[in-house]
């Protein structure tokens, strides 16, 4: 199956697996040697600032902001979805105005500026080779195109429903 990523996979009704129950996720890599994404609409019960005092890190950001469930595959790791700045080498380009990163020093530049338009996800979602395709195969998942303002949406319980009223991409 040729590679769909980057774009939104959304869980259809049929997919009753607890981990990605109703979810949307954020196809970052689609191979031969299988795929990687995150899960978009699943906050955590973990306030930013309270990741950051375990982690030795100083957060100066907004109050009651929450880390997020990128999925269940390594809930220890973080990936970083950001809007603006400037990405670097080692980071995956998503769109025009948004990329990946796994780096530490830009998490805790990050952390530092209130004004910094980003979302720190533990774990992410993962599938062996041909895993993704068989699921897609099964009506497991719909693929819907990359829509940028939903990568930060503000209100993201509402992002399975949204995807789902698009129709079939």
């Amino acid at each position: 199956m040729p590679t769909v990523a980057p774009c939104l996979l959304v869980a259809n009704p049929i997919l009753v697996d607890p981990n990605f129950l109703r979810s949307v996720v954020l196809l970052v890599e689609h191979t031969e040697d299988g795929a990687f994404g995150l899960t978009l609409n699943r906050p955590l019960p973990m306030m930013l600032d309270q990741i950051c005092s375990e982690g030795g890190m100083d957060y100066a950001g907004p109050q009651g902001s929450v880390a997020w469930r990128g999925g269940p595959v390594e809930p220890q790791r973080g990936v970083l979805l950001v809007e603006g700045g400037l990405p670097e080498s080692e980071d995956t380009v998503l769109d025009m105005t948004h990329f990946l990163s796994h780096r530490k020093d830009l998490l805790e530049t990050l952390l530092q500026n209130p004004e910094a338009k980003y979302r720190l996800y533990l774990g992410y979602a993962g599938w062996g080779p041909g895993q993704l395709d068989m699921e897609m195969d099964e009506g497991a998942w719909s693929t819907k195109p990359l829509v940028s303002s939903w990568l930060l949406d503000a209100n993201p319980s509402n992002l399975w429903h949204m995807a789902m009223a698009e129709g079939p991409a």
